[in-house]
């Protein structure tokens, strides 16, 4: 019996057949993998465009609208806020400003003149360096500490306050005065004489005052209780000078 030889097995099975179904299947995968890689082109340019603009939009050029002011809105009869355009005052407020705020007109003036007689001069910053002053004045005459006081004080203020310390040693009387607290401090007067300019404010501190006598027994004031104090006090300063220090020409209680 004739039995056809076996077909013979290429290393492969490199046949014509196969290898048109391989060319194919090799065209498809290069069709695929060109395919994979316009979607990965693809998704790679969006990509940078999405972060484009989002850089772009996340800039302020500062041509952005903003919100309304508070002080800018009115409201409808709706009672639904409105911007009033013709009411639109933007206010830069600085030193300036607050001087043009000052309620009282004599103040306000007298504000002005100093202002323009000295740019540096602050209502905010002389207030807080005058309530300092009054309670370093304060501890120094309480301690005799007169080298102190002259640094603060006119020579007429000084020889007052100088007078008082040597009439208590004296008298053989200490005091053991605590400041508290100053809970007010306000500008009541204010005015520029030729190149000085003069400030009076009024000082309400709460102080324990409390003096003893040469044996350490209180002869007046109590440890436990704050007493109310209230003095007015004028400091002046030279305008022209680069000394920033102000000096205090006058005291008077209430």
């Amino acid at each position: 019996m004739f039995f056809p030889p076996n077909p013979p097995i290429y290393k492969g099975m490199e046949t014509p057949w196969v290898n048109s179904l391989a060319q194919k299947a090799q065209k498809k995968l290069r069709k695929r993998d060109s395919i994979d890689m316009e979607i990965v082109l693809l998704a790679m340019v969006a990509g940078f465009i999405l972060l484009r603009l989002r850089s772009e939009l996340g800039k302020k050029t500062g041509n952005e609208p903003q919100p309304p002011a508070a002080g800018h809105m009115r409201h409808t009869h709706a009672g639904q806020p409105e911007e009033s355009a013709r009411n639109h005052v933007d206010i830069e407020v600085g030193e300036d400003t607050v001087v043009d705020l000052e309620s009282n007109p004599a103040l306000r003036k007298a504000f002005q003149d100093i202002r323009h007689a000295d740019r540096s001069f602050d209502v905010g910053t002389f207030l807080e360096g005058a309530k300092a002053a009054y309670g370093m004045i304060l501890e120094a005459f309480w301690k005799g500490d007169k080298g102190t006081l002259k640094d603060f004080l006119d020579d007429s203020v000084y020889q007052q306050f100088s007078a008082a310390i040597d009439q208590r040693e004296t008298n053989g009387l200490t005091v053991h005065n605590r400041l508290l607290d100053v809970t007010e401090e306000d500008i009541v007067d204010a005015r520029l004489n030729g190149r000085m300019a003069e400030l009076t404010v009024h000082f309400r501190a709460e102080i324990v005052a409390v003096t003893k006598d040469s044996d350490g027994h209180v002869v007046e004031g109590n440890l436990s209780d704050a007493v109310e104090f209230n003095d007015t006090w004028t400091f002046a300063r030279d305008t022209k000078s680069r000394e920033p220090n102000w000096t205090l020409i006058g005291t008077r209680a209430g």
